[in-house]
């Protein structure tokens, strides 16, 4: 029986055409670690970021670029100290990819987690933010339009 599955999965595979294949992007996310008592980015947290960002504002990236960011920071429910590390922190990230983003309709937001301190069981966790991007195409509505098959070729 598994020799028979096997054998229609590969001839499925083959007769498939290869714009049936499913649409992902990878990389639309990137975790920054900050230095437990800082606010700034260190040079190789600054340099990842970054890289990251550049390889995903590419307008000829399938996604087609970027249109808006999303930092996320998380902070300690009373804790004054560590909201406003959080913030200080979201403004730096914040501030890098504003001045990396190209066009006019670029966005940054920026959000606060907040737990209660005893739900807090790797406070390490908060010198971690995330990053992450909108691609172009889901402003456009045309992600994967490929998938719907081959588009028509004008002349």
């Amino acid at each position: 029986m598994k020799k028979y599955l096997r054998t229609g999965i590969a001839i499925a595979c083959i007769l498939a055409p290869a714009w049936a294949t499913a649409c992902s992007f990878s990389g639309l996310e990137h975790e920054v670690q900050f230095a437990p008592a800082s606010t700034h980015l260190e040079s190789r947290e600054l340099i990842a970021l970054t890289n990251w960002f550049v390889v995903q504002r590419d307008p000829n990236r399938a996604t087609g670029g970027v249109y808006r960011a999303s930092i996320f920071a998380s902070a300690i429910k009373d804790d004054v100290d560590s909201s406003r590390k959080a913030q200080r922190r979201l403004a730096e990230v914040a501030d890098l990819l504003k001045t990396l983003g190209t066009g006019a309709s670029f966005e940054v937001q920026t959000h606060v987690e907040v737990f209660e301190s005893r739900s807090i069981r790797h406070p390490e966790r908060l010198d971690v933010l995330n990053a992450t991007v909108q691609p172009a195409c889901a402003k456009t509505g045309s992600c994967c339009k490929w998938t719907e098959g081959p588009a028509p070729q004008y002349k």
